[in-house]
């Protein structure tokens, strides 16, 4: 077998793999930054909630958001961190309680950024809710 063969059959896949992973890494930060950056926040129904392939620390989220132009549906996945937790969403989506979504809904904007999104600590006031001292 030639030296150059073995090289890429053997070695290049042994240096590529960890150099490709770390670019899908810094990719997905820079599309979370992005979206702190440029995006707003809803008013959303969670409509589904799942888990993502190999990842406790995110979850895949089918929202109804209440945007500007009216109601849009709306895939997100949101990683589950602080008050954030499974069970926080799934009640939230058993019992329709409304939920603070960040997120970009431009369409100008690629969809590889437009799919990530928060769901943020702070809740909605609902109609007849007593706020609080």
């Amino acid at each position: 077998m030639s030296p150059i063969l073995v090289i890429l059959c053997v070695v290049a896949p042994l240096v590529l793999t960890p150099l490709l992973i770390f670019a899908l890494f810094a990719s997905e930060k820079k599309s979370y930054e992005r979206v702190r950056r440029e995006g707003r926040r809803y008013l959303a129904i969670i409509k589904e909630v799942h888990t993502m392939r190999g990842d406790r620390g995110r979850v895949g989220l089918l929202l109804k958001l209440e945007a500007p132009s009216g109601p849009v549906a709306k895939r997100l996945i949101v990683p589950i961190e602080g008050a954030i937790t499974w069970d926080f969403l799934s009640t939230a989506r058993v019992n329709d309680r409304p939920v603070y979504a960040h997120c970009i809904l431009d369409p100008s904007v690629e969809e590889a950024v437009r799919q990530y999104g928060f769901i943020l600590e702070e809740a909605p006031m609902m109609d007849g809710a007593v706020r609080g001292p």
